[in-house]
């Protein structure tokens, strides 16, 4: 708690109460049994017993009152002088002295003792020396902070109001603490080791030059996107993944592709699969994500390339890698028809292709070459004409002609909005 400069000084406590000018100070009771000499103080209840304690509000103000000047103010309004305050509680003058300065803290102890004698709880006191010390702490990093602004103007700003995390007004250490806070780390080092370092033991499934600020920004995003649907996930149930994984393609036949993505954010989750939406970040060059976060499996993807057919295959490789891979493993995909980075990779495009065209109809699609061939093998599956012309045209690597017009495109952040 903290309170803003008050005129003439500050009211002795004995005399604060609901109008008093520190109305910063939150009443609340609570059920302790006071053997306090104050019967008379203002707050107690004399068929309970409670005493009034203060606590601090959620807002933060510029000041903090020292409590060793609250208690020169109690003592003044008293008539009692330290040296009389030593001889009643047993404390030497020169501890007392100490407290009042602020050289001292005020301990447990010592505020149990001045409760007895002046009836203002200890909880009151100690509430008070606790949020000085946290002003005081907090005054003391703000400083530190100014030493790392260069880390924080590192990162896009333009980006970062976007994507909000951070305020237009947020510049210097206020810039620096709301992206520490964002990134739930205390520093920029202990950011390089929870978000960067990491990112070298990634499964990336192509090379490229990316931006490793942006990834981890990206990264956090999603993760913070489905905190609260981990939070309340069910427990995680390879069989249901299995069995939704082959519901997937048929969702596509939906010409709203946002219900068809939610219905698949349902699907998955039933089966203890969280599976979020974030819109892709320039130079990081990614496609979809899979991850464990508190033993949940988690998959966040983009519309990178905008297009029906590399939205479904990205899903259904993400969920080979929840499937197929081990848990501690983070995989970050940036699709594209020939990413056979490693083993892994190559079984997760496997299992999205199969899903998406089930081999015993992969001869009939390789035979494809008209428009009417594609929509009716679509009609067949019971699936998008979009999905097979994109499979048709990765395992062809033929990217134009007619064929390339059924591959529906869309902005998925724009039919979730």
């Amino acid at each position: 708690m903290y309170v803003r400069s008050v005129p003439m000084g500050f009211p002795a406590l004995s005399q604060i109460g609901q109008h008093c000018p520190i109305t910063l100070l939150r009443k609340r009771y609570s059920s302790r049994t006071s053997t306090s000499a104050a019967g008379q103080f203002s707050g107690l209840r004399s068929e309970s017993r409670l005493m009034t304690t203060y606590i601090a509000t959620d807002t933060q103000f510029d000041f903090a009152p020292r409590p060793g000047r609250l208690l020169q103010r109690e003592l003044d309004a008293r008539a009692i002088s330290q040296a009389q305050l030593a001889a009643r509680s047993g404390l030497s003058p020169k501890h007392i002295n100490l407290v009042i300065k602020g050289t001292a803290a005020l301990s447990p102890d010592v505020a149990v003792t001045l409760e007895q004698i002046l009836g203002t709880s200890a909880e009151t006191w100690l509430h008070l020396e606790a949020e000085h010390q946290a002003h005081e702490a907090r005054r003391e990093r703000r400083n530190a902070l100014a030493g790392f602004v260069e880390w924080a103007n590192s990162f896009p700003r333009q980006l970062l109001i976007e994507r909000n995390v951070i305020d237009r007004s947020d510049a210097g250490p206020d810039l620096v603490a709301k992206l520490l806070s964002f990134f739930s780390v205390a520093s920029p080092n202990a950011y390089a080791k929870t978000w960067l370092e990491p990112q070298a033991s990634y499964k990336r499934s192509q090379i490229h030059s990316i931006d490793p600020n942006l990834t981890a920004l990206w990264l956090r995003i999603s993760e913070l996107h489905a905190a609260a649907l981990i939070a309340d996930a069910p427990t995680y149930d390879s069989a249901k993944l299995q069995a939704a994984a082959a519901l997937l393609p048929k969702l596509t036949v939906n010409d709203d592709v946002g219900k068809a993505f939610t219905k698949a954010q349902e699907l998955l989750l039933d089966a203890g699969v969280v599976l979020v939406f974030v819109p892709e970040i320039p130079n990081t060059r990614i496609s979809g994500v899979s991850r464990w976060i508190n033993g949940t499996p988690m998959i966040a993807v983009t519309s990178r390339y905008k297009s029906l057919d590399s939205l479904w295959f990205t899903l259904l490789h993400e969920i080979a890698h929840v499937l197929l891979h081990p848990k501690r493993s983070t995989f970050i995909d940036g699709f594209k028809a020939d990413d056979d980075a490693d083993a892994q990779e190559t079984a997760a495009n496997t299992f999205a292709e199969d899903h998406l065209i089930p081999p015993a109809y992969s001869a009939q699609l390789a035979a494809t070459t008209t428009v009417k061939d594609i929509v009716s093998l679509a009609n067949v599956l019971g699936v998008s004409p979009s999905l097979v012309a994109g499979q048709w045209a990765f395992r062809t690597k033929t990217w134009g002609g007619p064929t390339a017009k059924l591959r529906k495109k869309f902005d998925l952040a724009e039919l979730l909005a």
